[in-house]
């Protein structure tokens, strides 16, 4: 089972628990956020292994947190799923040139997000164990 951290940044209270208990399921341990400001603080606390993000929220918008993590050195790593209900083809580019890995509508099925999640987390290993090495490093020096 795995213990990848996977930050869930949604401000509706009835998806937030839909996907941290899909995603606990699934083996995964959630941290929640409710809006992209706080998303952010969580991200840089906790490092997670990948960031679920809703667009649409109050005080910061998801393209925005987007940017900002895309900007931070602990962060821009982090592989970044828009998980979100508007289908846009504007917003979706938005979303991807703000830093975006990849975007989902909410109506995916439960199966088929686990299994994009599980994808991005082979990619988000790598990246971790890279990061651990230059920790690692760092702390040598």
């Amino acid at each position: 089972m795995s213990k990848f951290k996977i930050l869930c940044v949604e401000d509706n209270p009835d998806t937030q628990r839909m996907l941290s208990f899909l995603l606990t399921q699934a083996g995964y341990e959630v941290i929640t956020a409710d809006d992209g400001h706080q998303g952010i603080q969580k991200a840089k606390a906790w490092r997670p292994a990948l960031i679920l993000m809703d667009m649409m929220m109050p005080r910061m918008s998801g393209v925005d947190a987007i940017r900002r993590l895309r900007k931070l050195k602990v962060t821009k790593d982090i592989p970044i799923l828009v998980l979100s209900a508007y289908q846009e083809q504007a917003l979706i580019d938005e979303a991807i040139q703000a830093g975006a890995d990849d975007y989902l509508i909410k109506t995916v099925l439960p199966d088929d997000l686990t299994d994009i999640i599980d994808r991005y987390l082979e990619v988000g290993s790598a990246v971790l164990a890279r990061r651990a090495v230059r920790l690692h490093d760092d702390e040598a020096d």
